[in-house]
């Protein structure tokens, strides 16, 4: 197995593990899995951390770490998401309004639209993202 298929299917990050991002069935301890990016030096010292947990071909699901105050910058992105507030608070901008996600709140955001997402809080949340085959 050449490292393009590797990657397709494992996650290889210098800290970390490999693991499969696809299977037919994955299972995660999600506060577990923020404490250990909490944990890494990124985190320390950039003050954000993600991990691809999933990566189908239709769809892909990140967990990320968000240190109080850290602001992920605008993004805009071709398919459609969900932000899903773990724990923390979060405060997402987009075009039209500025909306606070606290633990358990859910957003969904149509394709294309742009945002930017800030922490409030020390903060985890999953992004689902769409991802089509085209």
């Amino acid at each position: 197995m050449d490292r393009r298929q590797l990657i397709a299917i494992t996650e290889i990050v210098s800290e970390r593990t490999p693991r499969p991002l696809l299977a037919p069935v994955l299972s995660f301890d999600l506060g577990e899995e923020l404490r250990a990016l909490r944990r890494e030096k990124i985190y320390e010292a950039h003050g954000h951390n993600a991990r691809t947990l999933i990566k189908h071909s239709e769809f892909r699901l990140v967990l990320i770490a968000l240190r109080t105050g850290y602001r992920l910058h605008e993004q805009q992105i071709p398919e459609r998401l969900s932000i899903q507030a773990l724990n923390g608070a979060l405060r997402l901008h987009i075009p039209t309004e500025t909306l606070e996600l606290r633990s358990g709140q859910l957003l969904a955001l149509d394709r294309g639209l742009p945002f930017s997402i800030e922490a409030l809080e020390d903060s985890g949340f999953l992004l689902w993202l769409g991802w089509s085959r085209e």
